[in-house]
């Protein structure tokens, strides 16, 4: 009887255990384990950054049109969700209040994904405010520093997961348009010239995504770590070259496949000294990251005589 009673309870257990697993991979759940914060949010904090400041007073707004192209998700088992790609139009301003500060607004990058259903598949990704102080000018032997604070919103809800509760087995498991929470960013830049051709730009932070209490549909926290370094060589007056190397790199053992991280080549062409364009060409390092991206952005700069 003993015996009888062990062996149902040690039954009950492997049952409960393998019926979790499934409900959590397979059923209408995304938790932490499984959600792709790395697709869903990577390129957003793996964007470049300097430790540079425009004169006071001075704004700019930025737009273009860029392509992310993965042709095998991580963890979708549907073949029709799979391969996936979202064509953005940023929407970005920045304003210098002083020397020492920059506020930017990244509005939002309208989208539209493919496979393509319905209007769910289309959107805008929630709206980012961020202030960049600057810490030390450059000098001699002395980078410029600054630190940047920022904060995600929440508006922008992750309709392809929750709209009919889809998973893995029957989405992309993407989720849209963003975690469905508040995501925060801190962020330590670093720029320094080199003779009159080249110029370094490194960064680092902290980037607290997700929610930090698990439920039932959407993600929890993911702690990552935003990275770069980029050289950048002037070709003359006029036209700038860079490679870069950034992403972010996830900084809890539990929230798997959270990894973004590509090598960009960009080249900038300021076609006088209020218009600039930039080509952007990446590729991603790691599973986590969009396998390519080519887009094209347009800068317009106003100074305080306009």
């Amino acid at each position: 009887m003993k015996k009888s009673l062990i062996f149902t309870g040690l039954l009950l257990i492997l049952f409960t255990g393998f019926n979790y697993t499934v409900q959590g991979a397979l059923g209408n759940t995304i938790t932490r384990r499984d959600f792709n914060f790395g697709h869903q949010s990577g390129y957003i904090y793996a964007r470049s950054e300097t430790a540079w400041f425009r004169p006071a007073l001075s704004w700019s707004f930025e737009t273009g049109f860029l392509g992310y192209y993965t042709s095998g998700m991580p963890r979708v088992l549907n073949p029709f969700w799979k391969e996936r790609l979202m064509l953005t139009i940023p929407l970005y301003f920045e304003l210098f209040p002083c020397d020492w500060v920059s506020l930017q607004l990244e509005l939002t990058d309208l989208f539209v994904e493919f496979p393509y259903e319905n209007i769910h598949n289309t959107g805008g990704k929630s709206p980012r405010f961020k202030t960049k102080i600057g810490l030390i000018r450059e000098r001699k032997i002395m980078p410029a520093l600054a630190l940047t604070l920022g904060v995600k919103f929440s508006s922008a809800k992750p309709y392809t997961i929750w709209d009919k509760e889809h998973n893995y087995e029957e989405s992309n498991g993407l989720a849209g348009a963003g975690t469905g929470v508040a995501d925060y960013l801190i962020l330590l830049a670093a720029s320094k010239k080199i003779g009159s051709r080249f110029a370094v730009h490194t960064r680092i932070g902290l980037a607290p995504l997700g929610s930090p209490v698990e439920y039932t549909k959407g993600s929890a926290q993911a702690d990552e770590i935003p990275y770069g370094l980029a050289w950048e060589y002037y070709l003359n007056g006029r036209v700038s070259v860079s490679a870069e190397i950034a992403g972010m790199y996830n900084g809890l053992r539990w929230t798997e496949l959270a990894h973004y991280s590509v090598a960009r080549f960009n080249c900038v062409l300021n076609f006088n000294d209020r218009v600039s364009g930039k080509i952007d060409l990446e590729h991603g390092l790691t599973e986590e990251s969009d396998e390519w991206v080519v887009g094209y952005y347009q800068k317009f700069l106003f100074k305080k005589a306009d």
